[in-house]
């Protein structure tokens, strides 16, 4: 084979990019795979933090309770029933919301609205710096005498992940907004912590309590764990209606 033939094979022979060329394509590849996803992420939170020009998504307006249920801050019902019901719960946890819904209003009407029981709220914030956020929100609701509105807006609006942006200070103001509150003193109150250390001290009384998940109710000597049916909270509650007619003694919260 002559030199000039070889020549002319050669010149045909397909070139392949070299293995440095290939691993930088590799890398610049995965490079702008990564941005696209700090770009996805960085928009999603924008859209539940209602940053720059977004919308806010739109707010679940619960239906109001009964009027006629006496209130007074964390405490639902009349104040000398003689059954109480300590709840405590995490407005980012999804089965304290089911129970909230579904379970403690049958609670409210068999019970609560005739004078036999009252509930009282407290807060545990287990899952994260929302919960701590929406705890104290709830609070600072309470001093407007909407502590229970305020409660049920933030179970119909829990995210669909914990720290998700359902509860950022931005939408725990707009809910205060959407339920008439005086906006101006709300957001101060907020803003500057005013319940830090109530939600803490509350954490601590679950923990000595050991309680470790929720949501947790004690009815009088009963506790009970998870999202109990109205059977399970209509016996605890009976139970303790037949002990106190025994004894005569009104448990204290």
């Amino acid at each position: 084979m002559s030199r000039r033939t070889r020549g002319r094979r050669e010149q045909k022979k397909p070139t392949r990019p070299s293995r440095r060329l290939r691993y930088l394509g590799v890398v610049t590849g995965m490079a702008a795979a990564a941005v696209a996803v700090v770009i996805l992420i960085v928009l999603s939170q924008t859209v539940w933090e209602g940053g720059g020009d977004s919308t806010p998504s739109e707010i679940v307006v619960p239906t109001p309770r009964p009027a006629d249920i006496p209130r007074e801050g964390t405490t639902l019902g009349n104040a000398d029933a003689p059954v109480t019901i300590v709840e405590y719960t995490d407005f980012q946890c999804t089965f304290c919301a089911r129970v909230a819904q579904e379970t403690l209003p049958q609670v409210e009407e068999e019970y609560v609205a005739n004078g036999k029981a009252k509930i009282v709220c407290k807060h545990v914030a287990f899952l994260g710096e929302e919960s701590q956020w929406a705890a104290e929100a709830a609070e600072c609701a309470a001093e407007q005498d909407k502590f229970w509105e305020y409660y049920d807006i933030l179970f119909a609006n829990q995210g669909g992940k914990h720290n998700d942006g359902a509860f950022s200070k931005e939408r725990l103001k707009a809910f205060a907004e959407t339920l008439g509150l005086d906006t101006g003193s709300f957001n101060a109150c907020l803003d500057e912590g005013k319940y830090i250390n109530d939600v803490a001290a509350t954490n601590l009384e679950a923990k000595r309590r050991n309680i470790n998940s929720t949501p947790t109710f004690f009815v009088g000597q009963t506790q009970l764990t998870g999202a109990k049916s109205y059977a399970e909270f209509k016996t605890a509650i009976e139970d303790e209606l037949g002990r106190l007619g025994e004894t005569g003694e009104a448990e204290q919260s």
